[in-house]
């Protein structure tokens, strides 16, 4: 296993900020939005209320002016750094959306928010796995077993493939060593402070990484994850306790991106989630995940364990791009007539999105690989599972279990056709869902999505197409991919769009702001085209005091009926 250092804090330079570009017809779009209106509301809520506390804050620059210097966005990332040392205490660069995250008291984030060249100053939130809050109903009597790998009949494509070469980065809370994974972890970095002795202080990542990818080692084949040869890359964005930020979050994607080729990485595993914004427009997340879409890398994310209500999914899963994946249960057979939609899995259509979840796979009583010691292991002793051999495994129920079902069928197929771009595989995957009983039985049948995951079906699909026509990336995407699409001809959805002559403008007279962003035809730009590489994806810097200045109000694993 190759372990990454982090980087360390760079000397932070006096910066200007780039300021915005004046368009030639100002009359025909209304200002960027000031004051106020550029904090996030919850950010806004607790400045009012605690003037003197330090607020853990990500600062997003506006969109880089032509003409563009080398890597504009690691140099906006630069500039948001050094504006937050100046009103508070900087932790890290985020170069893949423009932005740095630190912490900055009431006073400083007003001033922040009045600067001209920031776009907005997002709340750092906290981002975790959910856990279901209650047991379900009882299961039939009869063994436990793991049956999750032939119910989407994967092991039916094991004679074809098993992910070999496929890199999968699992963003969680770390991936021990295991027998199971042998030497596949190929490398481990951590934006999550400093890492466990254990190597996953939680439990939780470790359990993830098994079902993407457990050849059973240990248990002589009883326990086996979907693709059971792919390659794991360890991006620690949770800490023991299971807590993060979304900052540590769109500091692993960005590592992600940068190091995609070094070690094949084609799928980006999330499974956690945070309270969602209004929409997904304003989701400095959502947009990290487009971008890392853009470049090749297929992003599945977890529903969110706060069903069966409605409009329960979290960020990440709310972006339409992404693979959302929600979450049924088998009843323990393999028989998918009796199988239903699990009580926990999240569901709904987010503001501006798609409905979500995409599909389901398998959440219930997942059994994978235990960390012996972890967070998770102390809280959950009853849920160790003993094989017949008498190697000890571990059971957790959840949309962050049928991910990663998800996420290590996309690796099958992506063995066998390593030219897929995501749109395709989401295309793929959501075309050959297989019907199963519990559906019928939904009141809104949008809550499984397309149907439940079938990974021999996908696998053997001859079926072309792009998934996500028409979408409008989240406004941080929208601003990143700015110079890079820049000099390629507009193609305005609406030439008559809120009664503006947008046939009057162009690159450089118009001010983008949301009015601009809805009306582009995205679809139109050739994305081949783009020199990707004048894109700086890795950290410029990183601090991991943010860690030490967090008072998370509990332990994330704690308190809570696991199933």
């Amino acid at each position: 296993m190759r372990f990454v250092a982090p980087l360390v804090a760079l000397a932070l330079l006096a910066l200007a900020v780039l300021p915005s570009a004046t368009p030639a017809n100002a009359e025909f779009f209304a200002a960027p939005a000031q004051g106020n209106l550029k904090i996030a509301p919850p950010l806004l809520a607790r400045m009012t209320a605690d003037p003197l506390a330090l607020e853990a804050v990500i600062v997003e620059m506006d969109h880089a002016v032509a003409p563009f210097g080398e890597q504009p966005n690691a140099q906006l990332a630069r500039q948001a750094l050094a504006l937050i040392a100046q009103q508070g205490q900087p932790v890290g660069a985020l170069p893949i959306v423009g932005a740095a995250a630190g912490w900055v008291p009431a006073a400083g984030i007003q001033a922040l928010s009045l600067l001209p060249g920031v776009a907005y100053i997002h709340d750092d939130a906290a981002i975790r796995p959910r856990p279901n809050a209650s047991h379900g109903p009882a299961w039939p009597a009869g063994q436990l077993g793991s049956l999750y790998p032939r119910e989407i009949h994967a092991d039916q494509v094991w004679t074809q493939s098993r992910g070999s070469g496929i890199g999968v980065a699992v963003l969680d809370s770390g991936v021990a060593a295991d027998a199971d994974l042998g030497n596949r972890v190929l490398a481990s970095i951590s934006f999550a402070g400093p890492r466990s002795t254990l190597g996953d202080g939680g439990g939780h990542g470790t359990h993830v990484a098994g079902i993407i990818g457990g050849d059973g080692t240990r248990s002589q084949g009883e326990y086996v994850g979907v693709a059971p040869q792919v390659n794991i890359v360890d991006v620690q964005v949770l800490d023991e306790r299971g807590s993060g930020r979304l900052s540590s979050v769109i500091g692993g994607l960005g590592w992600v991106v940068a190091h995609r080729q070094e070690y094949n990485l084609r799928v980006a595993n999330l499974s956690f989630g945070a309270p969602a914004p209004p929409s997904y427009h304003a989701d400095l997340l959502s947009s990290a995940v487009e971008l890392a879409w853009k470049q090749g890398i297929v992003v599945v994310t977890a529903a969110g364990n706060a069903g069966p209500t409605r409009g329960s999914v979290e960020t990440p899963g709310i972006d339409p791009y992404a693979i959302t994946v929600g979450a049924i249960d088998d009843q323990a057979t393999l028989a998918v007539a009796d199988d239903v939609l699990g009580w926990f899995s999240s569901w709904g259509t987010p503001v501006d999105g798609q409905p979500k979840p995409d599909l389901v796979a398998p959440g219930r009583k997942i059994v994978s690989l235990r960390v012996p010691g972890s967070l998770l292991d102390q809280h959950l002793g009853d849920h160790v599972v003993t094989a017949k051999n008498g190697a000890s495994y571990f059971r957790l129920t959840g949309t962050s279990q049928a991910c990663a079902v998800v996420s290590g069928a996309i690796a099958l197929v992506l063995q066998r056709h390593p030219e897929y771009t995501p749109d395709q595989v989401k295309m793929i995957l959501l075309r050959t869902t297989q019907w199963y009983g519990g559906v019928s039985q939904l009141a809104d049948p949008s809550a499984a999505g397309a149907g439940l995951l079938d990974a021999y079906a996908a696998f053997s699909s001859s079926s072309r197409g792009f998934a996500n026509a028409g979408l409008r990336p989240a406004d941080g995407a929208a601003r990143r991919l700015f110079p890079l699409l820049f000099g390629q001809s507009l193609v305005w959805k609406d030439p008559l769009y809120r009664g503006m002559p947008w046939s009057a403008v162009n690159w450089t007279t118009i001010a983008w702001d949301n009015i601009a962003w809805d009306n582009i035809a995205w679809d139109s730009f050739n994305y081949s085209n783009i020199a990707w590489d004048n894109i700086a994806w890795d950290n410029i810097a990183w601090d991991n005091i943010a860690w030490d200045r967090a008072n998370w109000d509990n332990i994330a694993w704690d308190n809570i009926a696991w199933d």
